[in-house]
């Protein structure tokens, strides 16, 4: 069984996607069924939401995830995501 904190992080992430899927239509319409995938995901998830709220709901989620599986959010995460974000920036200059 899934814990609430997985299904919370989980709900933050498609949240998330669907806020950049809503706010890109040439995504959405390479989708097949990319209306009704939207439609289907507005039924669970609050797309009213500000995108801002989304990310600080999904970090949020994410950290407590972290907490609960002992992971090191400083080290483990963000030196790592920095380094991986640097990284790409670098490479698309």
């Amino acid at each position: 069984m899934r814990s609430s904190t997985t299904e919370e992080v989980a709900a933050a992430e498609l949240a998330l996607k669907a806020h950049v899927l809503a706010s890109d239509p040439e995504i959405l319409a390479e989708m097949t069924e990319g209306e009704r995938l939207m439609r289907e995901i507005g039924d669970v998830v609050d797309l009213t939401e500000a995108p801002e709220d989304a990310v600080r709901s999904l970090v949020i989620d994410l950290m407590q995830y972290c907490e609960h599986e002992k992971i090191d959010w400083t080290q483990d995460v963000m030196s790592r995501a920095w380094e991986r974000f640097r990284g790409q920036r670098v490479s698309d200059a």
